[in-house]
């Protein structure tokens, strides 16, 4: 009987041993597929934030080039301002004298008050007179 009680026992143990490996092969598994679940949904993620960059570093390069044709324009604005404004500023002592001429300012006052030369002055004022003749 004490053989009995032994083997009883021996078969208890192993009972619950193998009952308890079968429980943590369940739980392994269960745990291994939830972690195949997150891995695939943290795949899903970084695709998706991939295409995110991809299209925000499209963006971006498209508004640099933008940036980049708009500084273009500009200095090329820029530029053309300055030649405008050098013509003008060049061309203001002669605007002036041209309206003086043509309202019957002298050659002296055109020399005096706008600053061209006598020769320039002679000039102006013989064209202001061609144009009131014709």
């Amino acid at each position: 009987m004490e053989n009995n009680l032994i083997t009883f026992l021996q078969h208890r143990d192993l009972t619950l041993i193998v009952s308890l490996l079968c429980l943590a092969v369940v739980v392994s598994f269960f745990l291994l597929w939830r972690l195949s679940a997150r891995l695939h949904q943290q795949q899903i993620r970084h695709n998706d934030l991939r295409k995110q960059m991809r299209a925000l570093t499209s963006a971006a390069l498209g508004m640099g080039e933008r940036v980049l044709e708009m500084e273009r324009r500009q200095k090329h604005l820029s530029e053309r301002q300055e030649q405008v404004h050098i013509y003008e500023s060049a061309n203001q002592p002669y605007e002036q004298a041209i309206r003086m001429a043509e309202h019957g300012a002298s050659i002296e006052d055109l020399v005096e008050s706008c600053g061209v030369s006598e020769n320039e002055a002679h000039l102006i004022d013989l064209m202001s007179r061609l144009d009131k003749a014709s």
